[in-house]
């Protein structure tokens, strides 16, 4: 009886040395971080060590990456108890400025079907020409997109917002800041803090009550990009528009009409030092209610003078809009001139003309 016992323990015994005896895998890092470094370098290089902590030989079965740009390469064959082996993890960085984080899937004989996850993260700091493809503007240490905030046409009383991206073109962190807007404007600047090789998007909210004109408004502000630097100069340019939602279809039916005549007046060819020139237009009233002529803006320096005989139309009744051209004034050797007039026309509130002429030098 003892005997046959004794046997069977020892049975059990040998069975649970056996079930204890393999492979166990042991990362010494899982996670990489390359931080910041350039798109010249073409790519980079990460290893990760992999420790057999078990009592069985252990071989990596396979690898593979998230993302074609992640190359994953490993030791094969078998890794002895105590031993280590080497994955080489190479990232792609030619053509993909900014942050980055990639996942390499590693399976091993330890657990065939236990997948472990590896992670290389950084950010490639852009080479100058592709990320001048994307963000043509220098402005010292940022690329801008633009250096004109467009918002466009913007009905009276409502908000608008516009973002206007840029890039840290440099190594170190930048700290920028907005300057000198108008009190219509307002900016959010996310994140604050930009790391090197990344976005920053400038987020500007504009309040149309808060206009001072109808039609076509500019402002000039500033960017600072980090402390200490020099400041760059940005525009915003927008056009208020009347709102009319509100009105029942019994008032739109009965809303005045503009119609102007003619939409473009052509002075041929004038001398470039000539005196001034007068052109006419006819601004009319077809529908029932006055039509009221809110402003009237002509952005060019050859256009010295603009006059209209009267603000308020009545129904079938005309305006002459004068504008005095100074070819001496002009900054080009064209004058194409555009006129826009804004107007309390739910159909056409903002309405444009043109004044064209070729400069021709006096001998």
């Amino acid at each position: 009886m003892f005997d046959r016992l004794f046997i069977a323990s020892a049975l059990l015994a040998g069975s649970f040395v056996q079930t204890a005896a393999q492979p166990k895998a042991t990362w010494l890092a899982k996670e990489h971080d390359f931080g910041a470094f350039a798109e010249d370098l073409g790519s980079v290089e990460a290893k990760f060590y992999l420790v057999n902590t078990g009592d069985q030989p252990l071989s990596i079965i396979k690898a593979r990456a998230n993302c074609g740009c992640t190359v994953p390469k490993f030791t094969e064959g078998e890794i002895a108890p105590g031993d280590t082996a080497v994955l080489t993890v190479n990232y792609l960085a030619s053509g993909r400025p900014g942050k980055f984080s990639k996942k390499v899937y590693v399976n091993t004989s330890a657990d065939p079907r236990l997948q472990q996850t590896l992670t290389v993260s950084g950010t490639v700091v852009g080479a100058s020409q592709t990320v001048r493809s994307r963000f043509p503007v220098d402005a010292g240490q940022l690329q801008l997109r633009d250096r004109t905030v467009a918002f466009g046409e913007v009905l009276s009383g409502k908000l608008k917002t516009v973002s206007l991206p840029a890039y840290n073109l440099t190594t170190e962190d930048l700290y920028p800041v907005i300057v000198g807007m108008p009190d219509y404007l307002k900016v959010s600047i996310s994140p604050e803090i930009v790391p090197p090789g990344e976005q920053v998007n400038f987020s500007f909210t504009l309040d149309s009550s808060k206009l001072p004109e109808w039609g076509i408004n500019t402002a000039d502000f500033s960017l600072i990009p980090t402390a200490g630097a020099d400041s760059v100069p940005l525009s915003a340019f927008v056009i208020m528009t009347e709102n009319f939602n509100s009105l029942t279809p019994g008032q739109r039916m009965n809303a005045p009409h503009i119609e102007i005549a003619p939409a473009r007046i052509d002075l041929g060819m004038i001398p470039a030092g000539g005196e001034p020139r007068t052109v006419e237009f006819s601004i009319s009233n077809s529908g029932n209610n006055p039509l009221l002529i809110r402003r009237i803006q002509a952005i060019d320096s050859a256009v010295t003078d603009v006059k209209i005989s009267s603000k308020k139309i009545k129904k079938g009744k005309t305006a002459t809009l004068t504008l005095t051209v100074d070819p001496s004034e002009s900054q080009s050797e064209i004058i194409n001139t555009r006129v826009s007039i804004t107007a309390n026309d739910p159909d056409n509130s903002v309405s444009v003309v043109r004044v064209t002429a070729e400069l021709i030098s006096e001998k």
